[in-house]
């Protein structure tokens, strides 16, 4: 966390354009507090202008008044950007700064939307993952993320498990149904994200309803010749079997090397882009970066071409300890809420970051529109470390739960509103104008 987080809390964070906020600074310690004997100010920088071009460099001051062991300031935010607020102290004639905070303005239509990080593709030792769906659970949440999908190879009912295990918590914590489907004869995997039902579980049961459907769909196709038209129709039909169970289509990871050579064919990869027949792409996924790379390659040169596909980031993970992949890759997503239909309806606008960071790593590379990408890295500098640390005693928390300790139940039950307070906290709730 940034050292000035440490000193200052600032609030609200994020604000709606043209509409005046009260903004506070308080100092978070006596060796932070302000002297309320001087006169103090607040200097507005907005990040995107060019006032450094101007001779007179006459940025926004207003005066800042003491309240409590802090100072407060009004002002109307009148763009979309991020803005810098540096305190002034008055010492004899002279202004000396004395902090140094930021805020970012958002338009209404990106006022309404609160982030939340996310993994939709992850694996427990119900298939090949390393522990149980709740500690999973458990350890995603003490990593800082909001909502977690459960996508056992074949398997629906684990994601069930992760859920059933802290239903009577009613947490902030969001636990989505879930598989990974793998269709016969098809090597394409794909991810079904929070539907009501097993699409594995389709033509495990009644395989010839498969293979009759695939053949009707097959049969009416019209591809480039050269692509696997079962392949191509057996997909089709995942995908539409997904929505009518009221989930979301996600392509995973298409440039995973298996068995030496990748798990989509280039051309395959290329036509899907094209025609998303999808819901989402998963654009990065925890692998090597030359698998990432080139996902994100291709997915930018079809943005080129015309083809602007959604994107979500997982990271595949088969373990949340000491794993090499857990939390590499993973996405924040703009939504009004957490649930399954507000989540899917984010993505699908492309209202979605992806982040993708290699062990070792200071920062994570972000992937998206622009607008987005801009946004989350100052939620990432200024706003996710302060939510993280609440995250990381509700994951402790229900891990100890899961593991049989009733009087965490009930510590969660008291502690677990604590993110959706610091919403309230750091978006600007009353406008004075």
């Amino acid at each position: 966390m940034k050292t000035v987080l440490e000193y200052y809390d600032i609030y609200p964070k994020i604000l709606c354009t043209e509409k005046t906020a009260v903004i506070t600074i308080r100092a978070l310690g006596t060796h932070a507090a302000f002297d309320i004997g001087k006169k103090h100010r607040a200097r507005i920088i907005p990040m995107n202008e060019t006032l450094i071009n101007i001779p007179q460099r006459e940025y926004y001051m207003v005066e800042a008044f003491h309240t409590g062991n802090g100072v407060q300031f009004a002002w109307c935010f009148p763009s979309e950007q991020q803005y810098v607020i540096i305190v002034q102290e008055k010492e004899g004639e002279e202004w000396k700064n004395r902090c140094e905070l930021r805020v970012y303005a958002v338009k209404p239509d990106y006022f309404r939307l609160r982030p939340y990080r996310g993994d939709m593709h992850c694996h427990t030792c119900r298939s090949d993952g390393k522990e149980g769906p709740e500690i999973v659970a458990a350890n995603y949440r003490k990593a800082g993320f909001d909502f977690l999908c459960i996508t056992d190879h074949g398997k629906y009912e684990p994601s069930l498990e992760a859920i059933h295990a802290f239903e009577p918590l009613d947490l902030s914590f969001h636990l989505f149904s879930g598989e990974e489907v793998h269709p016969p004869k098809n090597n394409c995997h794909s991810i079904h994200f929070g539907g009501d039902y097993s699409v594995n579980e389709i033509f495990r049961q009644d395989p010839e309803r498969y293979e009759k459907e695939v053949d009707i769909i097959e049969a009416g196709l019209d591809i480039p010749q050269g692509l696997n038209k079962r392949e191509y129709a057996s997909l089709l039909w995942v995908y539409r079997e997904i929505r009518k169970a009221n989930g979301m289509a996600v392509m995973a990871h298409p440039c995973w090397i298996q068995e030496d050579a990748y798990h989509i064919r280039r051309d395959m990869y290329q036509y899907l882009l094209q025609m998303q027949p999808f819901d989402a792409l998963e654009l990065t996924c925890g692998q090597s970066i030359e698998e990432n790379q080139l996902q994100i390659s291709l997915w930018q040169q079809m943005r080129e071409e015309g083809h602007a596909v959604p994107i979500v980031g997982s990271s595949d993970s088969h373990g949340t300890v000491n794993s090499e992949w857990f939390g590499l890759s993973k996405m924040i997503v703009l939504a009004e809420d957490c649930s399954r239909e507000r989540l899917i309806d984010a993505v699908k606008k492309r209202q979605t970051a992806v982040l993708e960071q290699y062990d070792g790593e200071k920062s994570p590379r972000v992937y998206g529109e622009n607008r987005t990408v801009e946004y989350v890295l100052f939620l990432l500098q200024e706003y996710m470390p302060l939510h993280d640390e609440l995250c990381f005693e509700e994951g402790r928390l229900m891990k100890e739960y899961a593991c049989g300790n009733e009087e965490a139940g009930r510590l969660l039950v008291q502690i677990s509103k604590r993110t959706e307070a610091l919403f309230d906290k750091y978006w600007q709730k009353d406008f004075t104008d």
